[in-house]
């Protein structure tokens, strides 16, 4: 069973809509499917259909990929396959449409969800090469499609030159002047002939093969390029006689291959389908719709597929507890646009089409569509527009069930009012106690009364102006509309007499009602202008909110990463350091001497410069709460954890320690220190080999360093260094010799210097020194 009848289909426009998807094909075949494109039998074919549909859109958006036109081949694969010689332009379309599906297999082979479809193809790489090899666009076969025809048709040039000159020569033979009507050779009958004077018709001996239309002209084939023209006539009978053999040959292959050639132009063909419901998505600006297995049908934003940029967002919903959903309002203000949008909606969600609606869109699990939308009368059948109803009415309620959804337009209509709205009212509770889904338009007050007090229905407006009582065309789910008769009639000029005495007219609890639903319409309203004002500025919130904290995140995981990075790279540093000079210590008595010039001072500027650079960097220091409470006395061992170093105590100094690392003091804070005990022990060897001797050539104050053909990063950790080893050797000022080349070197090494903290001074050197190729440096005392 379909999904939705015929007359279903009609009433919903569905035609109009696939005639959009068959104007988006590009093949003969994929043309023939979209204008047969009907909705799917079950509900696992429909979420098939939808996830092909999806993944073209994202292979068309990812990969430009697009169907390349190609001719329905079946009738020429049949008569080729029972011998027929197809002709060089038939030939031709068999090759184009093997290359356009070769073309569509390499773009899908790798996508999941359009893999199947090419399960059965197989590449035809040789025969659709030698046919497009073979033959040109025009249908023409090229004089590469066989050896022996490039040949043929290369004799057939030299031939055909030969008759010509052969030809000229007798047309410009002066005995021949007199008879010559016009000095030019032209063709007849595929010989070349020259046009001669009727009275002189045998002044030049040959062939007649033609006369003009006035008679004054024979066209003669002189004796003389007889022989030329019969050996162009040759090589043409020669030519004629390959191309057959050629097209005979290609046709054979043709055969051989129908069976697999259909396959591969039907697997374009399903592939054109779906790259054309994703041309028409993508032209809709629509989403793929959400499935779900209840028979619901929810709408945000959808937009009538027929009105493209008239059309007005609307937002309905018959799903959960809400079964039927009644519409009413003003004529002409949109209430049949939704009906049919809703049937459309789910019709096209069947057929694996894309709705043009917003995310969060759902199409439920239905088994039948049925539609009730307008004038069906027969003048035939002898029907009125009432009875033709109540017979579709008798239609609907017959199969309705769980998984019916019924549209119906104007309910109740076309009969006397009570009457009419009493049978609708019947109507409807028949379809709510089958447990159908309806989506219903009316003008009845009785309905909207009912609508507000039974279970499972829910009212729904066509909005308007209050102020021009012109349709908006929105719809508000919850509100009942208002007919507007009498609004309107006033707008359009009926005496003002005439529309008191109506109002006189209406039964008080009518006028009661309409009074009601004008002022409701306008709280509504206002609710609803707040209601939107309000998720404005909350969505803006929520934005910069995010925004600040994506910030936030962002500068911590840097400072993270920064101050990460500088405390492992200083306290390296500072181990390097101390192992130096622990091994300088261990050199002998003459290193000893040389490292006992540092002096107090210079230990404690080494401190200070070495917290104020914690500080700079910002890196945290351990909680010294603990430790900083300790008291040391002279000669406790301790370990001095950034250096990973044993010292011995010489001062405490209540929050830092003046601590001996071999003949060499320094202060640490206490924070950083911990006593040594027994199981620690702590060997002062130093760790590195290659650190002693460079510290014995700091220790020497070495005033001068060379860092030519370097570049900055490799120079400055080099620089820095020498700054350090230089401040405890007390050796100032210094020479930094970086040469000038582009100055990029020099300038980036006296940055970095004026923001050292134990530099004072900087400068290059005068022309004597070295000029701009040399930088001095004065440092603390």
């Amino acid at each position: 069973m379909s999904l939705a009848d015929a007359r279903t289909l009609e009433a919903l426009d569905f035609a109009s809509v696939r005639e959009r998807v068959v104007e988006a094909t590009r093949t003969h075949r994929g043309r023939a499917r979209a204008a047969s494109l009907a909705p799917e039998s079950t509900f696992d074919a429909v979420a098939d259909a939808q996830r092909r549909t999806a993944a073209m859109r994202t292979l068309q958006r990812e990969n430009d990929f697009y169907i390349m036109p190609a001719v329905d081949t079946q009738p020429l694969t049949e008569a080729a396959a029972v011998g027929q010689t197809l002709g060089a332009p038939e030939l031709r379309s068999i090759g184009d449409a093997l290359s356009a599906a070769a073309a569509a297999y390499r773009a899908v082979q790798e996508r999941s969800d359009l893999a199947g479809v090419a399960a059965a193809y197989r590449p035809l790489r040789e025969l659709a090469g030698a046919l497009v090899r073979a033959i040109d666009e025009s249908g023409n076969v090229l004089d590469r499609a066989s050896p022996a025809l490039g040949r043929i048709r290369r004799a057939i040039a030299h031939a055909n030159a030969e008759a010509r000159d052969r030809i000229s020569k007798i047309l410009g033979s002066a005995k021949n002047a007199k008879a010559i009507q016009e000095h030019i050779v032209t063709i007849r009958n595929g010989r070349f002939v020259i046009p001669i004077k009727s009275e002189f018709a045998g002044a030049v001996p040959g062939i007649v093969h033609d006369t003009s239309s006035s008679g004054q002209t024979l066209f003669v084939e002189p004796l003389g390029a007889l022989e030329s023209n019969n050996r162009v006539r040759t090589l043409q009978l020669e030519e004629e006689r390959e191309v057959n053999r050629i097209l005979d040959g290609l046709s054979r292959d043709v055969g051989r291959e129908a069976a697999q050639i259909e396959i591969n132009v039907e697997m374009l063909a399903v592939l054109d389908l779906l790259y054309a419901k994703a041309e028409v998505a993508k032209s809709g600006d629509a989403i793929a719709p959400e499935l779900t297995e209840e028979a619901e049908v929810t709408i945000h934003h959808g937009r009538h597929p027929l009105l493209g940029e008239r059309a007005v967002a609307q937002s309905l919903r018959v799903d959960g507890d809400v079964r039927l959903l009644l519409i009413s309002g003003p004529n002409m203000g949109g209430k049949t646009v939704a009906l049919k949008m809703a049937g459309l909606f789910v019709v096209m969600a069947y057929c694996g089409m894309q709705l043009p609606a917003a995310v969060g869109t759902r199409i439920g699990k239905f088994g039948r569509v049925i539609a009730d939308i307008g004038d069906e009368q027969s003048l035939v059948a002898n029907t009125s527009t009432f009875s033709a109803h109540l017979a579709r009415l008798r239609e609907v309620l017959d199969g309705a069930g769980p998984s019916t959804l019924a549209l119906l337009d104007e309910i109740g209509a076309g009969t006397e009012p009570n009457t009419g709205a009493a049978l609708a009212r019947a109507l409807l509770e028949g379809l709510l106690r089958r447990g159908a889904r309806a989506i219903v338009s009316t003008h009845s007050l009785e309905l909207k009364l009912f609508a507000h007090s039974t279970p499972g229905v829910a009212n729904a407006s066509v909005r308007f102006d209050p102020a021009t009582f012109a349709p908006t065309f929105e719809l508000d789910v919850g509100t009942p509309g208002q007919s507007l008769a009498l609004p309107l009639a006033s707008r359009l000029g009926i005496e003002a007499q005439i529309i008191a005495r109506a109002e006189e007219l209406l039964e008080g609890r009518q006028r009661e009602y309409e009074a009601a639903l004008v002022d409701l319409s306008a709280r509504s309203s206002k609710l609803r202008d707040t209601q939107a004002s309000l998720g404005r500025e909350r969505a803006e919130v929520a934005q910069q909110l995010e925004s600040l904290a994506r910030e936030r995140r962002q500068l911590e995981e840097e400072r993270r990463k920064f101050a990460a990075r500088a405390e492992e790279r200083f306290a390296a540093r500072l181990r390097e350091f101390v192992q130096e000079l622990t091994r300088a210590q261990s050199q002998g008595e003459a290193q000893r001497r040389r490292a006992a010039r540092v002096t107090p001072a210079q230990t404690r500027a080494l401190s200070t410069t070495i917290e104020a650079i914690h500080r700079d960097l910002g890196i945290a220091q351990r909680d010294a709460s603990a430790d900083g409470a300790m008291v040391y006395k002279p000669g406790d061992r301790v370990l001095v954890s950034s250096m990973n170093q044993s010292a011995t105590v010489a001062e405490d100094w209540d929050d830092r320690l003046l601590v001996s690392i071999g003949s060499m003091k320094m202060l640490v804070a206490k924070a950083d220190v911990r006593r040594e005990s027994a199981s620690t022990g702590g060997s002062t060897e130093p760790r590195s080999e290659g650190a002693a001797v460079r510290l014995a050539a700091a220790a020497r104050g070495n005033p001068s360093l060379d860092v030519r053909g370097m570049r900055y990063a490799q120079a400055e950790p080099i620089v820095e260094k020498w700054i350090d080893d230089a401040l405890l050797a007390g050796t100032t000022p210094l020479r930094l010799i970086h040469g000038k080349g582009t100055g990029m070197l020099g300038r980036g090494l006296q940055e970095y210097l004026h923001a050292h903290p134990g530099v004072t001074a900087v400068r290059y050197a005068n022309e004597e020194e070295g000029s701009t190729g040399v930088t001095i440096i004065d440092l603390r005392a």
